[in-house]
């Protein structure tokens, strides 16, 4: 029994051996699961370059927050750039009141700005660098900022240090913003600075112009402008020319018009201007259009409503009259006029010690022009800006003449039976009429750039300015006597600012 069961256990182990056998054999024959070790490779690089292109993702949005807050802060300061010489300064401060501001570069990842760099001139290639452009050397030529924002670190997803690389990158920013003002249905005219005195620097001098446009005192002082001409001779201040306009040619005909016009077809550009060739003897032709005067090239503009007066005409003119209404003169002693008492316009500087005589000391006699056209109708003295108005304590001009237009004060006569309402003008309605004896001019600071000439080209504009026409211009006479009343600024009529990214 036992023999038997030992050969029976012996016999069946050929067959167990078979088994193991054909399993092997199915085994390495078996290719079911031969992508596995692939698909396992390609896990890691498929992880790999999605973590990859999450860290590009990433990385090309900071460079866009930086270049957006680069091109935003830029602008900011451009915005700033109007030629005067405290124009870096506040470029520089709207630029930092923006940074701090938490809306647009918010806690998390703040904008921060690395340098800011002032250009008078660009390089002549976009494709060139920066250096070699022409760095600003004050508020006055500065056209252009270049604003740098510092370099973020990033810190990537992806272990680059494990093949080698770095694990952070760092991206950065840089815009570069100009400006440039551009005035449209302006005055073709020019002025060189009446602030300016020999000896200044080009930046003195508008800094003189800006102190002047801020100070109420200097602001009632009355200007004596003079047409320069065909003179070759230095320009000094206060001295006053046309502007040639790109659109139009040189004909007289053309650029009076432009004068006596209520909006000319015109705009020019802070940047740089050119003077027009001669004089212009029959401009008060032109000018006198504002004051409901309409005489020899402009006789029959009076129904034109293109060549409207001002809502407030009074000039101390004498006759007239409603069957007259276009015949009326100057009297004797005008602008206080003749006989005393009974007519005024807006008088004269007491005294004229600046700039040799082309600048008054700002003591006029509002008394009497007060009494002469208000006093028949019981008007108090007005109380202009904050003290009642007196030949001790004088309003500027243009300041009693808005408080005539808007007190409703224009109809008031005189003695001498003149108001100030228009009487020649039959050509509609004045009430939507702009301010016709505030002119807009272009000043220039002709002393400092040493203009001798009246061909002049590409003169740059320290500002456009604001001036009041006082009087009307006499016979033969060419003179204009103004009130600064300040400089053409965001908002006004006509005024366009030009802020736009060049890099």
């Amino acid at each position: 029994m036992r023999t038997r069961s030992r050969n029976k256990a012996f016999a069946a182990s050929p067959s167990k051996q078979n088994t193991l056998a054909n399993l092997a054999r199915c085994f390495c024959a078996d290719t079911q699961g031969l992508i596995l070790p692939y698909v396992t490779m390609m896990l890691i690089v498929i992880i790999g370059v999605s973590v990859l292109a999450l860290d590009g993702a990433r990385y090309m949005s900071l460079q866009t927050q930086l270049q957006n807050g680069a091109d935003a802060l830029a602008l900011a300061g451009a915005a700033e750039l109007d030629r005067l010489p405290d124009a870096r300064t506040r470029a520089v401060r709207a630029i930092e009141n923006l940074v701090a501001n938490g809306t647009l570069f918010g806690q998390e990842r703040r904008v921060q700005v690395l340098r800011v760099e002032f250009y008078s001139r660009l390089p002549a290639d976009d494709s060139r660098p920066m250096s070699e452009g022409t760095l600003a050397t004050d508020g006055t030529n500065a056209r252009f900022v270049a604003v740098t924002v510092r370099p973020t670190t990033l810190t990537t997803l992806l272990p680059a240090s494990f093949f080698g690389g770095a694990n952070a990158v760092s991206a950065g920013a840089a815009a570069v913003a100009g400006f440039d003002q551009v005035v449209c249905q302006l005055t073709p005219l020019y002025v060189c600075n009446p602030s300016e005195v020999p000896g200044m620097s080009y930046e003195q001098a508008s800094a003189a112009l800006q102190e002047a446009a801020a100070d109420p005192v200097s602001r009632r002082r009355l200007l004596r402008l003079r047409q320069y001409g065909d003179r070759n001779e230095p320009y000094a201040a206060g001295d006053y020319g046309f502007l040639q306009p790109a659109q139009m040619g040189s004909d007289t005909d053309e650029i009076m018009d432009a004068v006596a016009v209520e909006r000319p077809d015109v705009c020019f550009i802070q940047n740089r201007v050119n003077f027009r060739l001669g004089a212009l003897p029959a401009v008060r032709e032109a000018f006198n259009v504002r004051f409901d005067i309409y005489e020899g090239s402009m006789s029959g503009r009076q129904n034109d409503p293109a060549y409207r007066p001002s809502l407030n005409v009074r000039k101390g003119y004498v006759g007239g009259g409603s069957s007259a209404a276009c015949t009326a003169r100057p009297g004797t002693d005008w602008p206080i006029g003749a006989p005393p008492g009974q007519v005024t316009g807006l008088p004269l500087d007491r005294e004229w010690p600046f700039q040799g005589g082309r600048m008054g000391n700002g003591s006029w006699n509002f008394a009497t022009y007060w009494q002469v056209n208000h006093g028949a109708d019981g008007r108090a003295p007005p109380v202009i800006d904050g003290s009642t108005a007196s030949n001790s304590n004088p309003p500027s001009r243009y300041d009693l003449y808005r408080y005539e237009i808007d007190q409703g004060y224009v109809g008031d006569r005189s003695p001498g039976g003149e108001s100030g309402a228009p009487a020649c003008y039959g050509g509609g309605i004045l009430s939507d009429v702009p301010d016709r004896r505030v002119l807009y001019s272009a000043i220039v600071n002709c002393q400092s750039l040493g203009l001798v000439g009246s061909t002049q080209t590409n003169v740059p504009v320290a500002a456009f300015g604001k001036l009041f026409l006082t009087l009307p211009l006499q016979r033969s006479q060419t003179d204009l006597y103004v009130e600064l009343t300040g400089l053409v600024k965001p908002g006004d009529d006509g005024n366009f600012e030009m802020v736009q990214l060049y890099r």
